[in-house]
């Protein structure tokens, strides 16, 4: 693919279509959407993924990175964000580039195993059973990657399906995040029990010819193409399951920290937002609220002023992207934990933990034994 081409793929068709039918939803909801995708952030590791797999069939994913707006660099800062268009550039890119390769969305979707969601895929593994996992999944799913809308189906308190919702997906790109999903999602239930999760059949509306790659005897079910939704159905009481992990007190640390991610993520607007990427963008030393203010061209008592009207404060975005940090080098680093402190400005290792448990509701030291137990334990992925 030429880098003409590249450049020609950037513009997209933000024409969408209703979920429920084929006629063009209204300029107004189409304009919404676009909204949208100016305001989501994703986290880089889809972007990492699908380089892995360029790389794979010897393809130079840096000229896609570029071509698609984004600083190659975020591929060595685990705490990169893309904005939604940025995202699906890329993904237009992956999907032209790889034309010749057979279900290349599919392979990469097969990447995305449940431990790649972080501290939201740790609290999936450790719920109670497949409902309560999915359901914290689709409640706090802006953490994840799919520009597609995951909805948990439930009767009685019990999932019995898992839908994909494309309406924010522009039209051109349905098939490529479909398709990925077949790979992605029955990965996802693999690992959330470290065994097959028993399903009825499921439902794609991509066309293609019976066990396409081999997926009614991967996946050990029914698939049923031509549909109008991608839908994977549960059998019988397989939403009640218990999963092997199940830890109520892991469940209830991770949650909270799922929500402090959520709380911290750049979907925010206006001035929370420009704190929040000051902060995150400073390696070493955390920037003072008057730096801060300077750096965002206002007054250090407008910047108080402002946050305030959103329900913040500049403390309260320092201490969540402090435990971001402190979550980053207690997962990916061999850093002591008096180091760790050090390096998130504080003097005493006693002063760091006191304020990694307030936040957590754990001590650094268990946080990081747990979490390095738990994927550890992740079985693999039978193929």
């Amino acid at each position: 693919m030429s880098f003409e081409n590249v450049r020609n793929c950037q513009q997209f068709d933000f024409n969408c279509h209703d979920a429920d039918s084929e006629s063009p939803v209204s300029r107004e909801t189409s304009d919404m959407q676009v909204d949208r995708l100016d305001s989501i952030r994703l986290p880089n590791q889809s972007l990492r993924i699908m380089c892995e797999v360029l790389i794979e069939f010897g393809l130079d994913p840096i000229p896609l990175i570029t071509a698609a707006g984004i600083d190659p660099n975020v591929l060595d800062d685990p705490w990169s964000t893309l904005n939604g268009h940025q995202e699906l550039r890329f993904e237009k890119f992956f999907l032209q580039t790889t034309g010749h390769v057979a279900g290349a969305a599919f392979h990469a979707g097969l990447r995305y195993s449940l431990v790649t969601y972080g501290p939201l895929g740790l609290a999936v593994l450790v719920s109670a059973n497949v409902t309560e996992g999915l359901r914290l999944f689709t409640k706090m799913q802006a953490l994840g990657y799919s520009m597609l809308e995951y909805r948990l189906v439930e009767r009685d308190g019990i999932g019995i399906a898992f839908t994909a919702n494309d309406q924010f997906t522009p039209a051109d790109m349905r098939e490529f995040m479909h398709e990925r999903a077949l790979g992605s999602v029955p990965t996802f239930f693999w690992d959330l029990r470290q065994q097959r999760l028993p399903l009825k059949y499921v439902e794609s509306p991509l066309d293609r010819p019976k066990n396409w790659m081999n997926l009614d005897s991967r996946w050990e079910t029914e698939f049923i193409y031509r549909s109008s939704r991608t839908a994977f159905h549960f059998e019988a009481g397989a939403g009640a399951l218990p999963l092997p992990m199940t830890n109520p007190v892991l469940a209830a640390s991770y949650r909270r920290l799922c929500e402090n991610m959520l709380e911290t993520s750049p979907n925010f607007d206006g001035i929370v937002n420009g704190v929040y990427q000051v902060l995150m963008q400073s390696r070493t030393e955390f920037p003072s609220a008057v730096e801060v203010a300077g750096r965002l061209h206002v007054s250090e008592r407008t910047l108080h002023r402002r946050l305030a009207q959103c329900g913040s404060s500049y403390g309260a975005i320092l201490d969540n992207v402090r435990l971001r940090r402190a979550r980053e080098l207690l997962e990916d680093s061999s850093l002591a934990i008096a180091a760790i402190g050090e390096r998130l400005g504080y003097a005493e290792t006693a002063s760091f933990s006191r304020f990694f448990r307030r936040v957590a509701g754990v001590s650094p030291a268990t946080y990081r034994k747990t979490s390095r137990g738990i994927f550890a334990s992740a079985l693999p992925m039978q193929t």
